[in-house]
């Protein structure tokens, strides 16, 4: 998996995880996380990636689905 990280932004702790706030990039859709985790840290909605082939910002919703700027269901 090739995810960069360009932020990361605390939120809280929940249930021994931290809840974190991300921008990162990666290659493919393929490679974004579902679930939404990165490690021992668990993505909240607002994140964003972008996916650099198809050249897509994707956006974390409530339910832990990866949606794209029109609202379009990518991943998840």
């Amino acid at each position: 998996m090739a995810l960069m990280m360009r932020s990361e932004e605390h939120i809280k702790y929940e249930d021994g995880k931290d809840i974190v706030r991300v921008e990162f990039d990666v290659d493919t859709i393929e490679e974004l996380p579902v679930p939404a985790l990165i490690g021992e840290k668990k993505l909240c909605m607002g994140s964003t990636a972008l996916v650099i082939k198809e050249g897509l910002l994707v956006i974390l919703n409530g339910s832990g689905a990866w949606m794209d700027c029109a609202g379009t269901k990518i991943k998840g």
